[in-house]
C-alpha cells in the first residue's frame, strides 16, 4: 500500500513537473510574439524596482530622473536667501518661508512688491535648473524669470541664458511648460490643452491669436522626469506578466525578453536610434490631423515603433510654424544643415556616414545605466575605443601617429576631437557635434562652422588648416566676412552669436598651451566682454580667467583676477564698461617685454594689443544685420 502511495506520488510531481514544462514553454512562447505596444500604458518608475532593482538603482542617479520634479528642500538647488536680483529693469527676490519657494518682484526704485509667484516645480539639475510657478486660472505651468547656474553657483537671469541680445523684454524668456517642456521633460506626457479647438476657430476667422497666453490646460504626466518607460515603452503588459510566476520563469529561460517590453539594445540600429531621438531631435508631428493629438494626449510615437510613422525632424529648411519667425529652425543650423544646438544630436547621427554605413547607434557610446551620469559615457568609452572596434586600421600606435599627425597621447589623437568637434551650443555651454566626419577647411570656412584643427590652433588660420589637408588654401572663403588669412579668433568678433560663444569656450581650453602662450588672446577676449550678447560675454570671461589662472607670474595675474571677478557679465552697461576699462588698464601695465611675438596672423602686436584697423574690420562684419540674430532653445 505503501509502495504504491510512493508511486502515486511520484507519478503525480512527473505530471506537475510536464505540465508545468510545457506552461512555461507555452510562456516563452508567447514572451516572444509581437505585441501592440499602444495597448499597454504607462505604470511608474515604482514599478519596475521589485525584479529590476540594480537597473531601477543606476536609473535614479541619473539626470534623466530629475529633469521635472516638484519643489522641495530636496530638490530645489537655487539659493533662495532674499537678496535682492536687479536685471533688465526689475528687481527679484528669491526667498524662502515653511519649506516652500517663491520669486518675489518689486520696482527698483520704490522697493514697492509688485507681484509674488510661488515656485511649484523645478525644471533641470545639471548645469542649471530653472523654476515654475502654476497659474489656477489657466491650468499652465510657467516658467519664470531665473534660473540656477551649478556651475557659476549664481543666479541667472533667462535673457542671459539663450542666445539673444540685451535689448529683450524683461519677460521675454517666461514661457508656458504645458506647451513645451511638458514633451520631453516627463514620461508618458499628456498636455490635455482644452480650448485649442476654439483658439483654431478664432485664428481662421482672422482673429489675433496669442497662443503663448490664450492656452488652456489641464496637463498631467505618468510620471516627471524621464523614467523607464520613455525608453522601454509602456510597462503595463510587462508588469502584468511578470505577476505570474511561471511567466517570470520563462522571462528567465528566454534570457530577460519580453514582447510586451522594449529593451532598446534589442532593437534594429534605426529603432534603437529613433528611442534617443525621439527626445534628442527636435521633431514636429507628422500630420495636422497629429497636432491636435499631440496638444491634447501626448506624442503618439512609443518605444519600438518607427519615429518616422509620428514625426518629422526638423531640419534647416523645414518651414516654420504660422505666425512664427521664418528663421525659427534655420538659425539653429550652419549654413551646411549642421545642427549647432543642442537637442539636435539625433539630426547630427542620421547626417553621419558611422550611421548610415555602419550602423553605429546612441548606445554604443552611451548608456543609461552605467558609466558617469554626466553625459552617461562609461570610462572605456571616453577614449579612442568605440571607433577603434570598426577602425581597427588605427589601433596600432604607429598607424594612429601617422593618421592624426599628433603624438598617441595627445588630445590631437582623440578621435572625437577631430571628427566631432566642438560645435554646438545649449544649455549655457559647448558640446560636441553629433554629425561624425572629417575636418574640411574649405567646407566649415564656407559653412560659418567651426573647424576641428582650428578649435585647437586658434592662432592659426583657414588658409593653413587647408595647406594642412591638401587642399587648395585659395579655395577658402569665410561666410562671416573675415579674412581667410587671419587667426580663427576673428570670429570672436566678427561672427554670429554662435560662432562667437563657440570660440569663445575654445578659447578657454589650454591643450598643448601655455597661458603666456595662449595671452595673444587677451585683446580679443577683452573686446568680446563689451559684446551686446550675454554669451559672448560669459564665455569670453570664463576663458580670460582659464589663460590668467594659467600665467607662470601668478603674482603679476592677480590684480586682473581680482577684477575679472567684478565682472557681472549680465550687470547694465555702465558697470560692465567701467570693469572693463579697468581690466584693460591693468593689461597695458604689465610687462610683456618677455613674452613671445604673437603670429602676424593674430594681427596682435609685441604689446599685446590688437591692430585698431583689424580689430575696427571685425567688429563692422559682427554688427551686420544678419549676424543680430536671437536663438531660444
Amino acid at each position: 500500500m505503501r509502495a504504491v502511495a510512493v508511486k502515486v506520488l511520484l507519478a503525480t510531481i512527473l505530471v506537475v513537473i510536464a505540465w508545468s514544462a510545457v506552461a512555461v514553454y507555452r510562456e516563452r512562447a508567447a514572451l516572444n510574439e509581437p505585441v501592440d505596444v499602444s495597448q499597454a500604458h504607462f505604470t511608474g518608475s515604482q514599478a519596475c524596482v521589485d525584479c529590476h532593482a540594480d537597473r531601477h538603482e543606476s536609473w535614479y542617479a541619473t539626470f534623466h530622473r530629475t529633469m521635472t520634479q516638484e519643489a522641495t528642500p530636496d530638490s530645489v538647488q537655487g539659493r533662495f536667501d532674499g537678496q535682492p536680483l536687479d536685471y533688465w529693469g526689475l528687481r527679484m527676490r528669491p526667498v524662502s518661508e515653511d519649506g516652500r519657494y517663491y520669486f518675489e518682484y518689486s520696482e527698483i526704485d520704490t522697493g514697492e512688491v509688485v507681484d509674488r509667484r510661488e515656485i511649484v516645480r523645478t525644471v533641470g539639475s545639471h548645469r542649471y535648473q530653472q523654476y515654475m510657478t502654476y497659474v489656477p486660472e489657466t491650468g499652465n505651468y510657467v516658467r519664470l524669470h531665473y534660473l540656477w547656474h551649478n556651475g557659476d553657483q549664481r543666479w541667472v537671469h533667462m535673457n542671459a541664458a539663450f542666445l539673444g541680445p540685451d535689448e529683450q523684454d524683461y519677460s521675454a524668456q517666461v514661457s508656458v511648460w504645458n506647451q513645451n517642456c511638458i514633451f520631453c521633460h516627463n514620461t508618458g506626457p499628456e498636455p490635455r490643452m482644452t480650448n485649442y479647438d476654439d483658439l483654431v476657430r478664432r485664428a481662421r476667422a482672422g482673429e489675433a491669436v496669442d497662443i503663448r497666453t490664450e492656452s488652456l490646460f489641464e496637463s498631467r504626466v505618468a510620471e516627471l522626469g524621464i523614467s523607464c518607460e520613455t525608453c522601454h515603452g509602456p510597462g503595463s503588459l510587462h508588469v502584468e506578466r511578470a505577476g505570474s510566476f511561471l511567466t517570470r520563469t520563462a522571462m528567465r529561460l528566454n534570457g530577460g525578453r519580453d514582447a510586451a517590453i522594449v529593451n532598446p539594445e534589442g532593437l534594429a540600429a534605426e529603432q534603437s536610434t529613433q528611442v534617443c531621438g525621439q527626445c534628442h531631435g527636435q521633431r514636429l508631428p507628422k500630420t495636422n490631423d497629429m497636432v491636435r493629438e499631440w496638444i491634447h494626449a501626448g506624442p503618439t510615437f512609443r518605444a519600438g515603433q518607427n519615429l518616422n510613422d509620428h514625426v518629422q525632424p526638423v531640419w534647416k529648411h523645414t518651414p516654420a510654424p504660422a505666425q512664427a519667425d521664418e528663421n525659427l529652425f534655420s538659425l539653429r543650423f550652419w549654413a551646411d544643415g549642421t545642427p549647432r544646438l543642442s537637442a539636435y544630436e539625433y539630426q547630427g547621427l542620421l547626417q553621419s556616414a558611422c550611421y548610415r554605413d555602419a550602423e553605429l547607434t546612441c548606445i554604443d557610446c552611451h548608456t543609461v545605466h552605467g558609466g558617469d551620469p554626466v553625459g552617461q559615457i562609461s570610462d572605456r568609452n571616453r577614449g579612442n575605443q568605440p571607433c577603434l572596434r570598426c577602425h581597427q586600421d588605427f589601433r596600432p600606435e604607429s598607424a594612429l601617429v601617422a593618421h592624426t599627425r599628433h603624438p598617441a597621447d595627445s588630445e590631437g589623437s582623440r578621435c572625437y576631437n577631430c571628427h566631432m568637434p566642438d560645435a554646438v551650443y545649449g544649455v549655457m555651454d559647448i558640446h560636441r557635434t553629433h554629425r561624425i566626419e572629417s575636418p574640411d577647411a574649405v567646407r566649415d570656412a564656407a559653412a560659418g562652422r567651426p573647424n576641428a584643427c582650428l578649435n585647437c590652433h586658434l592662432e592659426a588660420t583657414p588658409k593653413w588648416v587647408a595647406a594642412q589637408l591638401d587642399q587648395d588654401p585659395d579655395a577658402v572663403v569665410r561666410l562671416d566676412g573675415a579674412d581667410a588669412g587671419l587667426s580663427e579668433a576673428a570670429a570672436l568678433l566678427a561672427g554670429d552669436p554662435v560662432q562667437k560663444a563657440i570660440i569663445g569656450y575654445r578659447a578657454g581650453q589650454p591643450g598643448a598651451q601655455t597661458g603666456i602662450e595662449r595671452a595673444w588672446l587677451v585683446p580679443y577676449l577683452l573686446q568680446s566682454m563689451a559684446d551686446k550678447y550675454p554669451s559672448s560675454r560669459r564665455f569670453a570671461r570664463d576663458s580670460l580667467r582659464q589663460i590668467l589662472s594659467d600665467f607662470p607670474d601668478a603674482a603679476a595675474a592677480q590684480p586682473l583676477l581680482w577684477k575679472l571677478d567684478q565682472f557681472d557679465f549680465i550687470a547694465p552697461v555702465e558697470q560692465r564698461m567701467q570693469t572693463l576699462d579697468a581690466l584693460h588698464e591693468l593689461w597695458r601695465s604689465l610687462d610683456k617685454s618677455a613674452w613671445p611675438t604673437p603670429a602676424p596672423a593674430t594681427a596682435v602686436s609685441a604689446e599685446y594689443t590688437l591692430d585698431e584697423t583689424v580689430r575696427l574690420a571685425l567688429l563692422e562684419l559682427g554688427g551686420r544685420q544678419d549676424k543680430q540674430i536671437s536663438i531660444g532653445e
